[in-house]
């Protein structure tokens, strides 16, 4: 049973500096779940009963700092809403009114004494949480005044503990940054750090196998949110608008102009207006960049092991056996000089094997035993050895149009459902979004899900969707979660993706009718 906890702003009585913001706010919500969270597995299940008689859950935090539909606290009034499940104890279908009465009026009471009134909260822990959310948000402010789209900072833990757990792994090197790309900044509250910034530009990210490439990146895909202490990345900042993307056959594509890369079809399908129910490796990657454009990224990620190889590079060999008359596809690294002078689009990208990215990139790190070097000049000096510096100049590229409209659907009730995150459920209908990868938490997948009815029900005639997804958002803000969740939905507990998770689930959605 779905039971929420109301306090008032005055009994609860926390000082108005905790959540005079966004930030600390969210900071301030997310201290209170996991302290609640932690109180109640103390009680959890000593009520007896059959099935899930005696549990008390509230959404399970992870590492990360994000809104929950669990804890809301009132920015004006401080009002707070705790919102949890109960497993009403029973004897088979008969509630047992003896064990419910510990739950509500002993153990439920103890939790909300514990965790929801200022005066029984570690007074110096809840400050040092809101001075760490002011301080993330600080740098984050920081990187488009410095010419950054991200920042790691001296003494991160990257490596976690395992590929099952996101907690920080013992005993693993310490981050330190290259002398060249070294960048200090004066903190609100921590004081003055160091860390590696990364340019705007084109990056790459080279170095032999197991020596941490790919968990630099990791680390940058989830810089775009903020992290609590004591989770190693709580200083890895990236530009929020960030999306890792990736090669994903047999995605549904829609409406999705990808001529920048793939033109000339022999089978004379149109390419700006490309709609697919099987997409290839290819052309499904060509899809995510565009889309991740249209969802207003500033930075995008890649791993070459999970790229389509003729996306990202052709070599001489292979031109020359087929020409480009007969190639379709126009490879990134032809076109990323110019999406970043155009579009001001920066990259980073993890290469293990295709060299010739080494001539188009502005810097070139190198992981070695998980410590970084700044090898960008012995690169250029490779490039010109090679007689590859210079080979792919700096194309004009057409931006496209993206004007991508939805057509409504008939309201109605609706099946909505998540699984893991990997799977929302509409009706009959499974969105795969195992491959957004910047998804951290089952709540978001709920969220969703959620998100996605909201918009089927309240699309107007024919519109933009950038416009539908920006005038959610803007409900939201003003009015929280529950203006576009309820407070009872099914499925847990929902959690706020991103509006780039939120574009490319659309773009995933068969059902959806959208046109141009």
């Amino acid at each position: 049973s779905k039971v929420s906890i109301h306090v008032e702003g005055k009994a609860a009585a926390f000082p108005s500096d905790l959540y005079c913001g966004k930030d600390q706010r969210i900071a301030l919500q997310d201290e209170l779940t996991r302290q609640f969270a932690k109180k109640a597995d103390q009680f959890a299940f000593q009520a007896k009963g059959s099935g899930k008689s005696g549990m008390i859950a509230v959404s399970r935090c992870g590492q990360e700092v994000l809104e929950r539909t669990a804890c809301r606290l009132d920015p004006n009034s401080g009002d707070i809403i705790l919102r949890m499940e109960i497993g009403f104890p029973a004897n088979g279908r008969t509630i047992n009114a003896r064990e419910l009465e510990k739950i509500l009026f002993q153990f439920v009471p103890e939790c909300v004494k514990a965790s929801l009134f200022y005066k029984n909260a570690d007074a110096a822990r809840l400050r040092k949480i809101i001075d760490l959310a002011e301080d993330q948000r600080y740098i984050r402010d920081q990187l488009p005044k410095l010419g950054l789209c991200a920042f790691v900072a001296n003494g991160s833990i990257l490596p976690r503990e395992s590929g099952v757990s996101s907690k920080p792994m013992r005993g693993a090197v310490k981050f330190q940054s290259p002398k060249e790309q070294e960048v200090t900044i004066t903190l609100p509250h921590a004081g003055v750090i160091s860390g590696m910034g990364i340019k705007r530009g084109i990056t790459l990210i080279v170095g032999g196998g197991y020596h941490g490439k790919s968990t630099l990146l990791k680390a940058l895909e989830t810089g775009v949110y903020p992290h609590v202490a004591g989770d190693g990345r709580e200083y890895v900042i990236t530009d929020d608008t960030a999306v890792k993307i990736r090669a994903e056959d047999g995605r549904s594509i829609k409406k999705t102009d990808i001529s920048m890369f793939i033109n000339d079809l022999p089978n004379g399908k149109d390419t700006v207006l490309f709609c697919t129910e099987d997409a290839s490796g290819s052309t499904s990657q060509a899809a995510n960049l565009i889309e991740a454009v249209e969802a207003g990224a500033g930075l995008l990620l890649l791993d070459e092991d999970t790229s389509a190889t003729n996306f990202m590079i052709r070599d001489k060999v292979m031109a020359r056996l087929v020409s480009d008359e007969k190639e379709p596809i126009t490879t990134l690294l032809r076109h990323i000089r110019g999406i970043y002078r155009t579009l001001g689009i920066s990259f980073v990208i993890v290469v293990g094997s295709s060299g010739d990215y080494l001539s188009v990139a502005d810097f070139v790190l190198q992981m070695d035993h998980y410590k970084v070097k700044d090898v960008t000049k012995e690169a250029k000096s490779i490039c010109e050895e090679c007689r590859i510096a210079g080979q792919y100049p700096e194309n004009e590229i057409t931006v496209p149009a993206f004007s991508r409209k939805l057509k409504p659907i008939k309201p109605g009730r609706r099946k909505i459902k998540s699984m893991g995150t990997d799977t929302v459920l509409i009706d009959r209908e499974a969105i795969d979004v195992r491959y957004l990868e910047q998804l951290s938490e089952n709540g978001q997948t709920t969220a969703l899900a959620h998100m996605m009815s909201w918009i089927l029900d309240n699309v107007k005639a024919e519109e933009d969707i950038q416009h539908i997804i920006e005038r959610m958002y803007t409900i939201i803000e003003k009015r929280g979660m529950e203006a576009i969740i309820p407070a009872s939905c099914s499925g847990g507990h929902p959690v706020l993706p991103r509006k780039q998770e939120l574009y490319a689930c659309l773009s995933r959605y068969r059902s959806a009718k959208i046109v141009r």
